[in-house]
């Protein structure tokens, strides 16, 4: 069953929450992934860091500064310390007291949705957080609804040559770090940006090509308009990101492209 979800089909292209809903609520937290979950989505999208006493966290930047009210590197901290930490507060005061997540609280909310998909993107580019990202996975038999995503190409190509099982996402060489030729040849997904100041049309329709040319799905991101979204459509994408998922869903509905 888990492997069918991946893909699209001529009434089903599948949506993508990042960090949540990450235009709504405080990304990366339990409430952005729940109210992402209600919506629907088929694919949440989140990223991990260590803290200081090894503990695998999600949130997106290497440092608290732009998403808590404290500053600093994740790994400075210990788990306990960033918990008593405001991960809501910048976002708006309703928000306020929220916590960080650990990775095992995610995917202990995620286990309960058994089609659900995990997009989760190793943001501390080590082995260990790898490794350990992997062992939380196995540890809630989420290892088949999950793909492991980074922007350093070691870091996806030593997922596939130690977890051979595991599927991995990258993107276009040119936005990735360590990148070599191979790394093409242990991408299941690639993303592709197409509001990123350096796309344009030619080049998002070059990236799908050559991403189906490779026997790679072609994942898009971010797509919060219609117009945006009916762009992925027509470009033929497997799958569709948005900071605000409940748009694609919309107009995806109403075209009888999502179930």
């Amino acid at each position: 069953m888990a492997k069918e979800l991946w893909y699209k089909t001529e009434t089903h292209i599948p949506v993508l929450g990042h960090r949540g809903i990450k235009a709504k609520y405080p990304e990366n937290t339990l409430l952005s992934f729940e109210k992402a979950i209600a919506l629907g989505v088929d694919l949440i999208e989140f990223d991990v860091n260590i803290t200081a006493d090894g503990v695998p966290v999600v949130i997106h930047d290497c440092t608290i500064d732009r998403t808590s009210d404290h500053t600093g590197a994740v790994r400075e901290y210990t788990l306990e310390e960033l918990k008593s930490f405001d991960f809501g507060i910048k976002f708006g005061e309703e928000f306020a007291g929220m916590q960080i997540p650990t990775l095992e609280e995610v995917l202990s909310l995620a286990a309960g949705y058994p089609r659900l998909l995990l997009n989760v993107e190793i943001k501390d580019m080590t082995y260990e957080t790898v490794d350990k990202t992997i062992a939380m996975l196995k540890r809630f038999d989420l290892e088949e609804r999950s793909v492991i995503a980074s922007f350093d190409a070691e870091m996806i190509r030593y997922t596939k040559r130690a977890y051979p099982h595991m599927r991995c996402q990258g993107f276009p060489g040119r936005y990735m770090q360590n990148f070599t030729e191979e790394t093409y040849d242990v991408m299941f997904g690639m993303g592709i940006p197409i509001s990123w100041k350096t796309c344009n049309d030619a080049q998002i329709r070059e990236d799908v090509a050559f991403a189906r040319s490779r026997g790679i799905l072609a994942w898009l991101f971010c797509a919060d308009t219609e117009e945006d979204v009916l762009r992925c459509v027509e470009y033929d994408c497997d799958n569709i990101t948005g900071n605000d998922p409940e748009v694609a869903l919309t107009v995806l509905r109403k075209r009888n492209l999502h179930r």
